[in-house]
């Protein structure tokens, strides 16, 4: 449950508890970053009663898969908010699903550990970012060590702070842009030379399936794990959608409503952070913290 998007994965899992075989993906746009209160730290009664409902289906799903075990974990506004606890206790109330808000470092740590499985990546050095609604987390292994941060960088936030237009103006684009930068110099770990640039998130994954021309509903993480995207690439698409509006965005490159209201902020944030880390291309990963969350559980249980 993010600041943007809520998400079910459901896995068979093998004998030897490593294996996980997906049978169902859903997600649903919660938009939570949209209409929080940066000042009192409130998510809204709005967000939370779109959350419930959503929730609430998630349930119904999970109990006609007749899921045995279940993972529930919630990052961004939510682990900032004022009213996290009482909202969390609401959503188990009304849809019986229990959810644990978790702090940016674990996050990055999951989504790192999710994304580096699916690329069967497991020696460092390498550059993991994920990139969510309300902020961006980055995994990095290079030569001084392991370092884990998560950063106010997400697409639903910076869009509400600083693209109110549709579509964005040149003045908003400056100071977004002159925005991220400065919280990339102030706030990200170092890159590690010769390691690969790993981006998770769904604007990474959109980015990804509109290069290459995959429908949405075909988007699965057979099809888009490994890819990569250029820095070249994701500046012409920036360059694209920021010319339209929403809608235009929608009718002319097949993104959903939620996805496109976000979509040039994330690519904003994309591009910066490879001129960051001085790299020209990143590899794309689907797997991310759904997988890495129930990764870590089953360590646990085979441990515990």
């Amino acid at each position: 449950l993010g600041s943007h998007t809520a998400r079910l994965l459901i896995v068979r899992v093998k004998d030897d508890f490593e294996t996980m075989v997906p049978l169902v993906r859903e997600r649903s746009y919660v938009q939570l970053a949209g209409d929080f209160d940066p000042v009192r730290k409130r998510i809204s009664k709005e967000g939370s009663a779109r959350t419930i409902a959503v929730m609430k289906d998630f349930s119904r799903t999970i109990k006609d898969w007749r899921v045995k075990r279940v993972v529930g974990v919630a990052t961004g506004v939510i682990r900032a908010a004022a009213n996290s606890d009482e909202f969390l206790r609401r959503i188990f109330e009304a849809s019986g699903l229990r959810i644990s808000a978790i702090s940016g470092e674990t996050e990055a740590l999951l989504s790192g550990k999710g994304a580096l499985c699916a690329l069967g990546i497991k020696e460092p050095p390498f550059f993991v970012f994920d990139l969510g609604g309300g902020t961006t987390e980055f995994l990095c292994h290079g030569e001084d060590g392991l370092a884990v941060k998560s950063v106010s960088l997400g697409t639903m936030a910076l869009t509400k702070a600083f693209l109110p237009s549709d579509p964005p103006t040149d003045t908003e684009m400056k100071a977004l842009t002159e925005h991220i930068d400065q919280t990339l110099e102030q706030e990200c770990p170092s890159f590690p030379a010769n390691g690969p640039v790993i981006g998770t998130g769904g604007t990474i994954t959109a980015l990804c399936a509109m290069h290459n021309g995959i429908l949405l509903e075909a988007i699965a993480p057979e099809r888009i794990n490994g890819l990569k995207l250029t820095l070249f690439q994701i500046e012409l698409c920036l360059n694209k959608m920021r010319c339209l509006t929403i809608a235009q965005r929608m009718e002319y490159l097949g993104l959903d409503s939620g996805r496109a209201q976000v979509m040039v902020a994330g690519a904003a944030v994309a591009a910066e952070i490879l001129r960051h880390s001085s790299a020209s291309e990143l590899v794309v990963s689907m797997s991310d913290l759904l997988e890495g969350a129930l990764m870590d559980f089953f360590e646990g249980e085979q441990h515990g």
